[in-house]
């Protein structure tokens, strides 16, 4: 970049012409070399199909010619008497003086069974007679090409007919140098026989010729090729000749180029550059005067482009500023704008009201009567809401069926009262499109600065406000102080449990559980605490109800269940035999790979798998039963105890309890508290043991808190029980100590007559 600042441009006008033609040049000089290099490998290739034609034509005539010779021989009296006396030497010397007319170099006669009736010269090893005699039958002669001591030879076989005598004569001609100079005159290429196989592989990859062969007999290693090539120097001088006269057209060509540019950029390049200059004076934003060019054409159409541009820019610029301040619906100023009035208020320390309010069910119209009814209907809305309005007033539209209003100072009572007004002015019956539509919505009040000392408070608690009057169904609602703090608080836990989890600062605490008939300890119930360093306490249902919104309820099932394993072994290994119990999230049931969690977790579990307990809620397995019910046959397969935890708090149905998996069922602590004085109580408990046993489930009672209570559950046959008058929570390291005190109250809590009230 910094070099084409130096050479400026007049000199990168030049430069850019000069290369636009030297590309232009070069690729039409390329493409015509490369088609000019192919043709000429065209032309010697055509010439060699052609040689191939003019050898084929040579070697037909000749074997024309030679059983021209052969049949004068045959038909020679003298011959066939000297043949037909049956006298080996004589056969043989008049059979030899004939091959010596006719020029072969080896010669034999043969009668209809193959026997030599005479021969002359050497014969091939390989001689194949019999395929030449066969095809001589056939068509009254045969010719047939073969290698004879690396030398190609045609064989000729002809009939020798006479009275008393029926031969065939095979005569062997050389296919020597006399014939493939013949050939290379004839056809132009240079001709020459060779043989052995895979020969022609070597010839074809020559880079001095072009080649074509001709297989004259089969492949094999007795072989025999014609080989035609063309000197591939002696093909391309043309190519030559031509390819140097286009690159000096070329290089003539470059330097008019050169030279014509050099005059257009003298030309073109001031009244060029003042374009340029105002070009980059727009683009800095400012607004300059067009350049005086006397030259009209182009460069006149360009300065009036830049001037309309310029022209545009500006109106682009005005309406990009409006769009991004403002509502493209209503045309009210957008969440942008208002953030911006709101931070000037706060600057300006004046206090303000501000009111929010958000159209209920704004989607289902838009779903319902389409998108562009819905724009309607927040058109008419911020209509009525900017007629209500008192001056000094600012509305804006914040998003979706969103609407803030700033107003100056008010009080309580006034603001209260300006919501409801504008609450019932949105409410009241609209006419769109000539259908009557009435609408609901919620108002939200603060008070600046008093609710809210910046723009990041106001969005929070605007949110949390609009979110407390939705969940009581209040139409207008002012924002209370404490709200925001809980969930600033919320948000801390959600952000510091993943910590936690990884670094091993939750814990976890045990309750026995105890068979009741002999008041045994049988089961430890799992129970996750958790210190905050600055929270303290949180209880296990605020972080676990926030670890199921955040998405963080499988890393901690997963942690706990690991957790549960190491300190179970722990206290088997020292010689407490006590099972676990472990309550599992609603959101647990969702998740196919949780029994592959809980075989991980347990897989050194040295009891029977019927000694784990899973505890789920009664809303787990009805939020989606399909999918619970799947979950928790792949548990039960694994040799789990199932348990309904809670029994009685939520709204399941018998019939769908009847068809789960599960082994216990678990009665919620809210109806054992106060069972030794309510009588309701009694009878709900009782008929609930009864129940469960009826459908074959084990029954388990939390929230024992007197012996009154445990006798009377003990009587109602109920298996298992806890609660703190049996035990509270306690470390795992404690669980030894607690089975020793409870041991220490077994005759309490084996026998104890009871009266009902």
């Amino acid at each position: 970049m910094a070099v084409a600042h130096r050479i400026g441009f007049r000199g990168r006008l030049v430069t850019v012409m000069v290369a636009l033609v030297a590309v232009v040049s070069l690729s039409i000089g390329g493409l015509l070399m490369l088609y000019l290099f192919e043709d000429e490998k065209v032309r010697a290739k055509e010439q060699l199909r052609l040689g191939e034609r003019v050898a084929d034509e040579v070697l037909d005539r000749r074997t024309s010619l030679i059983l021209s010779r052969l049949d004068v021989v045959v038909r020679d009296f003298g011959f066939r008497s000297a043949v037909a006396s049956g006298d080996r030497p004589t056969a043989d010397s008049a059979l030899a003086n004939q091959a010596r007319r006719v020029g072969a170099r080896f010669a034999v006669l043969l009668d209809n069974d193959s026997t030599t009736l005479a021969e002359s010269g050497t014969l091939p090893d390989q001689f194949p007679s019999g395929q030449l005699l066969a095809e001589a039958r056939q068509s009254g002669y045969a010719s047939r090409m073969a290698v004879f001591e690396d030398e190609g030879v045609e064989l000729i076989a002809i009939p020798v007919e006479a009275p008393g005598l029926r031969a065939w004569l095979i005569a062997g001609f050389s296919l020597g140098t006399e014939l493939s100079d013949v050939i290379s005159r004839l056809s132009g290429t240079e001709a020459q026989f060779r043989t052995g196989a895979g020969s022609e592989a070597s010839f074809l990859e020559s880079t001095q010729y072009f080649t074509r062969i001709v297989n004259l007999t089969e492949n094999g290693p007795s072989a025999l090729h014609l080989l035609l090539q063309i000197n591939r120097e002696a093909s391309l001088a043309n190519y030559y000749r031509r390819a140097v006269e286009i690159l000096l057209l070329v290089s003539t060509v470059l330097v008019l180029a050169a030279l014509i540019a050099l005059m257009i950029a003298r030309n073109m390049g001031r009244p060029v550059l003042q374009l340029a200059d105002y070009a980059r004076a727009i683009g800095d934003g400012r607004t300059p005067s067009p350049p005086p060019i006397r030259a009209g054409g182009e460069l006149a159409q360009l300065r009036q482009a830049l001037g309309d541009m310029l022209s545009k820019l500006r109106d682009r610029e005005d309406q990009i500023r409006h769009a991004a301040s403002h509502d493209e619906i209503t045309g009210l100023p957008n969440r942008n704008a208002f953030l911006s009035q709101l931070r000037e208020q706060f600057s300006s320390g004046r206090p303000c009201s501000l009111l929010g309010l958000r159209i209920n069910d704004l989607s289902d119209v838009n779903d319902t009567l389409g998108l562009e009814f819905g724009d309607k209907v927040l058109r008419a809305v911020s209509a009525r809401l900017a007629d209500q309005l008192p001056d000094m007033s600012t509305l804006a539209r914040t998003g979706g069926g969103e609407f803030l209003m700033m107003t100056p100072e008010q009080s309580e009572e006034e603001l209260e009262a300006q919501a409801n007004g504008l609450r019932l002015a949105v409410e009241s019956p609209l006419m769109i499109e000539t259908t009557p539509f009435s609408l609901r919505c919620t108002m939200v009040t603060l008070q600046l600065p008093a609710d809210a000392m910046n723009t990041d408070q106001v969005r929070r608690r605007l949110n949390l406000t609009f979110e407390q009057a939705q969940k009581n169904r209040q139409a207008v609602t002012h924002y209370q102080p404490g709200h925001d703090e809980t969930h600033l608080r919320e948000l801390q836990i959600i952000s510091d449990l993943h910590a936690a989890i990884t670094g091993n600062s939750l814990h976890m605490n045990y309750q026995p559980k105890l068979e009741m008939a002999c008041a045994s300890f049988h089961q430890a119930e799992a129970l996750v605490r958790w210190i905050h360093p600055e929270l303290g306490f949180i209880s296990p249902e605020e972080f676990i109800l926030l670890a199921e919104k955040s998405g963080q309820i499988n890393e901690l099932t997963r942690h706990i269940l690991h957790r549960v394993a190491e300190d179970a072994s722990e206290w088997h290994a020292a010689g407490l035999d006590v099972g676990v119990a472990i309550n599992l999230s609603t959101l647990d049931l969702t998740r196919p790979d949780l029994p592959i969690d809980v075989a991980e977790a347990f897989s050194r579990w040295q009891l029977p798998m019927s000694r784990i307990t899973l505890e789920v809620t009664e809303s787990a397995l009805m939020d989606d039963p399909e999918a619970a019910l799947a979950t928790l046959r792949r548990l039960r397969q694994l040799g789990v105890t199932l348990s309904v935890d809670d029994f009685g708090t939520g709204y399941s149905s018998l019939s769908q309890l009847r068809k789960l998996p599960v082994q216990e069922l678990k009665i919620d602590k809210s109806f054992v508290l106060h069972l030794d004085t309510e009588p309701q109580d009694q009878l709900i408990v009782q008929s609930t043991i009864d129940m469960a046993h009826g459908l074959g489930l084990r029954v388990v009672a939390e929230g024992i808190e007197n012996l009154e209570s445990w006798n009377l559950l003990r009587d109602w046959g109920c298996e298992l029980g806890q609660g703190f008058f049996l035990s509270r929570p306690v470390a795992a390291t404690d669980l030894q100590a607690t089975e020793q005190l409870l041991s220490n109250r077994q005759q309490e809590l084996t026998y104890t007559e009871v009266t009902l009230p």
